[in-house]
Parts: C-alpha cells; structure tokens; sequence
C-alpha cells in the first residue's frame, strides 16, 4: 500500500489526535465518579428489550434531531443549532461518499486505504476540481448534486455561525460572558469553512473548472468570480490555501473536547438517550467515587451548553433581575460553569496549567448552589435533559460535608430536628394540639388503634396556626367519609426533607428509623399526606413495605369516585388549581388534584398561565425562606401577580408551605385573592355537617 498523504491531512490527524485523547481524559473523569456497571448494563438491555425502546427512538428523533424542547423555548437558537448539526453531518456524509466513489486522487493519497479516507475526505475537492479541470474525471449529474450539496451544507453551517454571532453581540442574549477560548473555539466551527469556500474558488480559477460545472459549488463559485479578475500563478496558492483550511480544522477538533460551547455539541445526544431512560437517582448512594457525582451527573455536566435557558425560566434569576437590593443569581447555567471548573481543575486537564479554586470563587459556588429553589422548573425545559435538581440536591451534601453553609441560620434547623424531632422546634408532645382547637374534637383526639389509614399531618400544619386549617378540614372530609384513620401525634417526627434539601441528608437516618417504626406499629395499610414534601420524601426516601403512600388529593379523588365523599354545595367561587412544587413537577401528580375541583359544584376554575410542569414556585422551596427570606418574598409575588392576571378571587393548592407563603404575598401585595387548600375546598361542597 503507497500512502502519499498531502500536509493538510497530517494536520488533521494532529487535531484528531488530541481529540481522541482529550475524549479519554473526560471518560476518565467519568469512572471517577459513582457507577456500577453491573446496573448500567442491566439498565440498558431493559431499555433495549422492552418497551422503552420506543421511549429511546422518540427521544433521539425529538429531543436529539429535532430538538423540541430547545424550539419551544427559543427559536433563533433553534434554527442556529439545527443548521449547525444537520449542516456538518451533511458535509461529512457527502464528502465520505464522493471520496470513495468519485475522487480517484483520493486514493491514489491513502493507498486505498478506508481508515485513511476520513482524513482526506474534507479535502476531497482539492484534487476532485484539479481533476475536473484537467479532463482527468468526466463531470456528471451525481457530480453536479455532490457539488451543490457540499456548498448547501457547508453554508448552513456558516450561517448557523452568524446567527450565533448575531445572538451573543447584537442580540446579546447572555448574562454569562463566554471565556475568549470559548469564543475562538467556536469561530472555529465556521471559520475553517469559510477558508474551504475560498480555497475551492481558488482551486477553481487555479484549474481552469469550467463555468457550467463550477457553478454548481455555488459559494465558491460566487468567490472565485473576484479571484479571477486577479491575473495570477494561482496554482501555486491552492495548496498553501488547503493547509491553511486544515490547520483551522486541526485546531477545531482539538479543542473540542477541552470547550463547553463545541463539547457539548457531542454530549447532549448521549445524555438525552441516557435520561430518557427512567433511573433512581438514589442506586448509587453508598457506592464509592473518587469525584462525590455520579458517572450520569458528570456527563450531564459534560452536555451543559450554557444556553441559560434555566436562567430565562428561572423565578430567582427574575427575581434577581428586577429587584437591585437581590444578588444577581445565574441559575445553573452558573452553577455547571463552575462546577466543571472545578471538577476541571482537580481532576482535569485543566490541573496542569490552571491553579485550583479561588475561595472567592467557591464562596459565589456558594451562593448559586443555595440560592435555588429546587423547584425543577429548570430542568422541564432544558435542552440537554440534565436533572438539575439531583445535581443542586448533590451539590448541597457536598458543600454541606465541606461545611460550606450558612451555619448560623441552618444549624438551629438541624438542632431543632435534632432536640425536638420537628422543624419548627416545639416540643414534639404539642404535635397534635391542633386538634384541641377544632370546633368539635373526638374525645380519641383521632389518636386511634387499629386504623386502616395513617395521616401523616406534618410539621408546618401541625406547628403553624396559618395552615392549621389544612388537618382541621381534612380530618373532617375523613371522618363524614366514613374513614377510619389515625393521626401519630408525637409519635410523628420530622420527615427529613428541610435536612435534604438543605444538604444534610446524612442526617436523617434516625428520623427515618423512627418513622418506619411508627407506621409498623399502626398496622395501618395506607398513609395519607397533605404536605408534598413529606410525601416526596416518604416516597423516595423510606421503604416500608405493605404500607401505600398517597397525597390527598389522590385519596380525596379515590372517595369521590367511591361515592364516600357527597359533593352536593355549591361553592360560588372563581379559582384556578397551583401546582405544588413536589407535587406536580417532582411526584408527577397533575390530573387528580384537577379532577377533584372539577368535581366540585358551581366552582368556576380556570388554568394559571403557568401550568402543570411549568407552574410557578410558591417561593418557599429548597429552604429558602430559611436562608433568604426577602428572595422567598419577591418570588411568593409571581402567582400573586399571574392569579391577577387571568382575573381569578381564588388560588387553591395543595400544599400547606405553599397556602403559608402564597397567603403571606396576598397581605404583602393587598391583592384580596382567597389562598385555599383544595381539602377546604372539598368541605365546603360537602356542606354543613348534618
């Protein structure tokens, strides 16, 4: 085999080269963090031999190529993003096949070799127009479609590149400055273009291409119309021009994988497949990683193209943005920018020419990674499907570990839970004064043996007086229903959940313990939850066997349909339904809630703008109003401000924290809208106990 290959092809390999190794690097960084591949592999033929095959199909053909989650949030990028891809997977395919089938100078340079096709393929015109000119190959019609289609392709890409350019200085639609690295690397994607057009029309004019059959390379053509006007030896520039066509290739693909902007151009396929694939967050915990991430979590980290669309539909990064008394807060597009650094920096290649983490900088790492509601919101609508809320909840237990919080407002929470076995630090013995309080209490005080159902009331409804009316109602609708539940007093803790997502999950294992005993000793079948959070938390995080888990609204809804519950007062009112946090976007709970107030008589119930998975935050999630309580409160405003907007007198929830805060911004804003808890809604239907 005679292998004769041009420079410009040695300089490929070079960038390929370092790409290759620079693609090692990252795997490795991958198997540092936590994985077992006994349930990777496990995972992935269940995926391939089942069901979820088609669930993997639709989500390389919709999130991967067509990109509807990136479309539905911002078009211009959208269209930018798909000429980018589908114009360099275009130039790829047409330049492989021409190469092998019509470009004979081709093989004479690899000696036939396929392996060594790639590396001349995207220089294939550099001896295909001298062949043309020359009379050495016949042009044809295949050739004329090759021609016109490089050209095509070639031109989207560089469009797409000044769409991009159009975005980040015209536009400016970032609130992150990409690094000048960043910036040159991703000139790169259409600059080395750009040198191609202008060395096919000097390869043009160099060889003499006929009008008639150089047209069809219309880009160049267009170029070489001024470059023929220049009576020059233009032969001897057609391969210094090719060269340097390939350095800027070389210099392309080698920076590739050390770029957010180009890296993540690769990783977001791979981690949409990857997450659309259902998976519990929680297999790895106790499964030892040199990086304190999952192998899942770093490649997500990898795909993050710091599109800030987390930020546009961030309430904290608005919140930030309208009010100047409020730090500016970048949301996770922040937040993954310093973590890979991070990550980058200790175990990267980074570490050999970059000095580790500036205490500036992990004190704003800090304030990113607490200052986020949890809420999820982000993580509906990000392109690359990174599961932001696992990474803020990880990267709280890792801060916490490395006692990066704020001490001084968390730890009197974690003493409180500690001492008296509830958030709001009462004694535990008080849990179940509420019912003192009721019009009519049961001389059992609902402290009963042998229950079927368990009520877990929770720590906000038992301690606050404002949503004490949530139990008050709801034991109520439970007990006209016929139900023969219980209540544990103080045999209830704390579910745990203020520790989690306040990075202390290490620290509820005793709650746990506790809790399960409890329920044990009940005997009880089934427990009911009116706090989102505690289900969340009982539902992910506890395992007790034989017991169903169930938010309310999922049972209120089981005793309507069973006729338990008789809807039969009309309840004069014009509300819309708020999704809680941990209800909806995090449990998935959307329909029963709805069908329970569509079941209600004469209530007129209309959709917030923001709905479902997008529904806004109370303002009271991931501890905020414990860290940050004027951001909880300039957030608490937007349902406020949206109920107004769609003119409804009445926000019914179905979550104690959420009437608590939202309750709270209707007295701040003097809005007079009602804040009800669907469980009192109910009850008013119900009418007057007979």
């Amino acid at each position: 085999m005679n292998v004769n290959l041009p420079i410009f092809s040695w300089f490929f390999i070079l960038g390929t080269v370092v790409l290759v190794l620079g693609v090692l690097w990252d795997i490795s960084i991958w198997l540092k963090g936590r994985y077992s591949a006994l349930k990777g592999f496990q995972g992935f033929f269940r995926a391939i031999f089942s069901r979820q095959i088609g669930v993997l199909l639709k989500a390389f053909v919709m999130d991967v190529f067509i990109q509807t989650r990136l479309w539905r949030q911002d078009k211009l990028r959208w269209v930018m993003k798909e000429l980018i891809i589908f114009g360099y997977v275009g130039v790829i395919t047409i330049n492989e096949i021409k190469s092998g089938t019509r470009v004979p100078g081709v093989h004479e340079a690899t000696g036939g070799s396929h392996f060594l096709d790639f590396f001349v393929s995207p220089f294939c015109d550099f001896y295909y127009l001298r062949e043309v000119g020359q009379g050495l190959v016949h042009f044809s019609g295949i050739d004329a479609f090759y021609a016109f289609m490089n050209d095509l392709f070639a031109g989207m890409v560089v469009l797409g590149e000044f769409i991009a350019i159009y975005r980040r200085f015209v536009r400016k639609s970032f609130m992150l400055k990409s690094t000048t690295f960043e910036i040159a690397s991703v000139m790169l994607l259409g600059g080395w273009f750009i040198f191609r057009f202008i060395s096919e029309a000097i390869s043009m004019v160099a060889y003499d291409v006929p009008n008639s059959d150089r047209a069809y390379w219309f880009i160049g053509w267009l170029i070489s119309k001024p470059i023929g006007l220049i009576h020059v030896s233009w032969q001897s520039a057609t391969t210094p021009m090719w060269t340097v066509s390939s350095i800027l290739l070389m210099l392309l693909f080698a920076s590739i994988p050390f770029n957010i902007k180009l890296w993540h151009i690769f990783m977001t396929p791979l981690n949409t497949m990857i997450n659309s694939v259902p998976h519990n967050p929680r297999a790895l915990e106790g499964v030892p990683g040199r990086i304190p991430f999952s192998a899942r979590q770093l490649i997500e980290l990898d795909s993050c193209m710091k599109c800030q669309i987390c930020a546009d539909n961030c309430q904290v990064t608005t919140a930030s943005q309208e009010n100047p008394d409020l730090r500016l807060y970048y949301s996770y597009a922040g937040v993954h920018t310093h973590l890979k650094h991070q990550i980058r920096r200790k175990y990267g290649p980074d570490k050999l020419f970059v000095k580790p983490p500036s205490e500036e900088e992990m004190q704003d790492f800090q304030f990113e990674v607490f200052n986020c509601l949890l809420c999820g919101r982000c993580r509906e609508v990000c392109p690359a499907m990174i599961n932001t809320r696992e990474m803020g909840l990880t990267n709280r237990q890792n801060l916490y570990r490395e006692g990066r919080y704020a001490k001084k407002k968390m730890d009197p929470v974690i003493e409180a839970i500690s001492t008296e076995n509830n958030v709001a630090n009462f004694p535990n013995a008080d849990r179940a004064m509420w019912v003192d309080y009721l019009p009519e209490p049961p001389e059992d005080l609902y402290q009963r043996k042998n229950a079927d159902v368990i009520y877990f009331v929770g720590c906000m409804a038992s301690f606050s007086p404002v949503v004490q009316d949530i139990p008050g109602a709801f034991v109520e609708v439970l007990d006209r229903a016929g139900v023969n539940f219980t209540i544990m007093a103080e045999d209830e803790w704390c579910c745990g959940y203020p520790l989690i997502v306040g990075g202390m999950k290490d620290e509820i294992k005793q709650l746990i313990a506790h809790n399960t005993e409890a329920v044990r000793k009940t005997g009880a079948k089934k427990m009911v939850f009116s706090c989102p959070s505690c289900y969340h938390t009982f539902k992910h995080e506890y395992d007790i066997k034989g017991v169903e888990m169930l938010h309310h609204t999922q049972y209120l809804k089981q005793l309507i349909d069973e006729g338990k519950i008789e809807l039969k007062e009309k309840v004069e009112l014009y509300g819309a339904y708020h999704d809680p946090c941990d209800l909806g976007r995090n449990s998935g709970i959307y329909d029963e809630p709805r069908d329970v107030v569509a079941a209600i008589p004469g209530l007129k119930h209309r959709e917030f703008t923001d709905n479902r998975e997008m529904a806004l935050c109370c303002g009271g999630g991931g501890d905020i109003e414990i860290l940050d309580p004027d951001l909880s409160s300039h957030v608490s405003m937007d349902i406020v401000d949206e109920a107004g907007e769609i003119g409804i007198d009445t926000i019914i929830t179905a979550c104690q924290q959420c009437k608590r805060v939202i309750k709270g911004a209707t007295i701040k804003s003097k809005s007079g809208h009602k804040v009800l808890d669907i469980s009192e809604v109910v009850l008013q239907a119900m009418g007057p106990k007979e």
